[in-house]
């Protein structure tokens, strides 16, 4: 008994080591893992067999047996060895910057450089963008390519990853298998839109003295209003040439200089507050309005910063000019409504740090009255204000909307209800998703035939 179960085993071992030996080839090929597996065991039993029964019954059956089994073996291998060392896969973003409604799109080249030709192809995607998957069945000839282009439409904002992804190919016969595993990601942010259109802005605040003086020295020649005719002592470089050679006479640039204080966007995301789901839901109303109301005060050459208390608080410090624009839209674009505690803390932080003449915005869908009175340090220090509570009842949920409006306007903030259905979207989700065109001139020059409609926008 012992020695047939030591046999037993034995043979258990051989199949082992031959599956080892003979199924298992792993390469590194600049970015990829390539890997040549046996995908049964069961694919080893007929050669073995056929081995044995040639030692011990001596029969031409079983020689021929042994040698198609062993031959059909070792081609499938070879084929499967061509096409680990040939068969690739390239992919690359179209586009990097990228907001909610946008069109997200990829190309991907597969490419056979060998000379023995692949039936299938299976490409498996493991990106995290929502709604967005490159996997697929495809099929390329030998010493060939195919080019395609996988487009998605971006639900959610949000940090995500494209990748990583794994090729995957077999001999003609299913034995062999080749994993291409291309272990890099790329980090794609969707951010959140810019095309909301408020019922509101921000308060206008008042800047200083030397924020007035600063403002006209080096902001000039960004808020001119109007034209007027030369009076001596005018600075040259306020000059308005264009109007100056139409009009056969000198005219200035005339400046609106009441310059509003910088302004504070702050955003309520204590997680027990919030209402609604998806796009629907308070947390994302709020980012469209604070995304809103910080392109306006850009808009306006005024300096804005966001705060944002969450699990990982998004403070952004006030700013002016397009790079606080993308500053702000990332930073709304990875928030998350899971903080623990109301405003109270955001406030008092903020009443710290908030310069005198500033302006703040609160955004928040809460329904208590604690936080009210941190209002007053604000206040307290010059600070203008006003606040957006969500109608909790328009959200299905339950809330005093007049009432929290009055107690907030008596601490000399002024307060906006919002409802429902009141902060939308002007395009649906992939609707006119934003996208470039180009076309090239005969001449070889490269035309703008369309833009992104964010960009369109800001021109």
């Amino acid at each position: 008994m012992c020695l047939f179960t030591d046999k037993v085993h034995n043979h258990e071992s051989l199949i082992e080591f031959i599956y080892k030996a003979f199924t298992l080839w792993h390469n590194h090929i600049m970015s990829s893992q390539v890997t040549l597996r046996l995908r049964r065991r069961a694919h080893l039993i007929w050669p073995l067999l056929a081995l044995l029964a040639t030692i011990f019954l001596s029969s031409r059956i079983w020689t021929t047996l042994l040698i198609a089994t062993a031959g059909l073996l070792l081609i499938t291998y070879l084929w499967a060895r061509q096409l680990a060392r040939h068969v690739s896969a390239t992919r690359q973003l179209r586009f990097r910057w990228v907001t909610s409604g946008d069109l997200l799109e990829e190309w991907f080249e597969l490419q056979n450089l060998g000379s023995l030709p692949v039936s299938w192809v299976e490409i498996s995607d493991q990106s995290t963008v929502p709604g967005y998957s490159a996997s697929g069945i495809y099929h390329v000839d030998t010493r060939n390519k195919v080019r395609w282009r996988q487009q998605a439409i971006c639900e959610r904002r949000g940090r995500f990853t494209l990748g990583p992804w794994t090729v995957r190919c077999e001999d003609p016969f299913g034995i062999f298998s080749v994993t291409i595993h291309y272990p890099e990601s790329e980090e794609i942010i969707i951010h959140p839109p810019i095309n909301t259109s408020l019922p509101f802005s921000l308060p206008a605040g008042h800047g200083s003295g030397r924020d007035r003086l600063h403002h006209s020295l080096q902001q000039a020649m960004v808020n001119a209003a109007t034209v007027r005719d030369y009076r001596p002592n005018d600075p040259f470089h306020h000059i308005h040439w264009p109007t100056s050679a139409r009009r056969g006479d000198l005219f200035v640039r005339q400046f609106d200089e009441d310059v509003a204080g910088d302004a504070w966007i702050v955003l309520d995301l204590q997680a027990a507050v919030q209402l609604g789901e998806d796009a629907d839901s308070t947390v994302e109303q709020a980012v469209l309005m604070a995304a809103a109301l910080a392109d306006e005060a850009l808009r306006s050459n005024r300096a804005v910063g966001l705060a944002a208390y969450g699990q990982n608080p998004q403070i952004v410090a006030p700013k002016r000019g397009q790079g606080q624009r993308w500053r702000i839209l990332q930073a709304l674009a990875l928030l998350s409504a899971d903080a623990e505690a109301d405003l109270s803390q955001p406030l008092r932080d903020l009443s710290h740090v908030v310069q005198q003449g500033s302006a703040v915005m609160v955004i928040t869908p809460s329904g208590s009255a604690e936080w009210i009175p941190d209002l007053l340090l604000l206040t307290q220090r010059g600070v203008s204000g006003s606040v957006a509570i969500f109608d909790r009842a328009s959200f299905g949920g339950e809330g005093n909307a007049l009432g929290m409006r009055d107690a907030i306007r008596r601490t000399g903030f002024d307060c906006q209800i919002v409802r429902q259905g009141e902060i939308v979207q002007q395009l649906a989700a992939g609707e006119d998703a934003s996208n470039w065109e180009y076309r090239v001139t005969p001449l070889g020059r490269t035309i703008v035939v369309k833009r992104p409609r964010e960009m369109v926008k800001q021109l």
